[in-house]
């Protein structure tokens, strides 16, 4: 791992992008327990009960960089 730490920038860039392409073809996630997609579930009906989408992203930035 220390090897990997002591490549140029440009090459570690270019790992990162083929590990991170790897990850994404797999298409697969974490497996989820019955508790987990429950929660997910509930979460889901709480926000489309509530019907507040919140901010949008920009918007989300903007106050974080209000409060800074």
């Amino acid at each position: 791992m220390n090897d990997l730490l002591t490549l140029p920038l440009e090459e570690r860039l270019e790992l990162v992008q083929t590990l991170w392409d790897s990850i994404a073809a797999e298409q697969s996630g974490p497996e989820l327990t019955d508790g987990d997609r429950q929660l997910i579930d509930q979460r889901l009906e709480a926000f489309l009960a509530d019907g507040d989408p919140g901010l949008d992203a920009d918007a989300a930035l903007d106050a974080i960089d209000r409060s800074l």
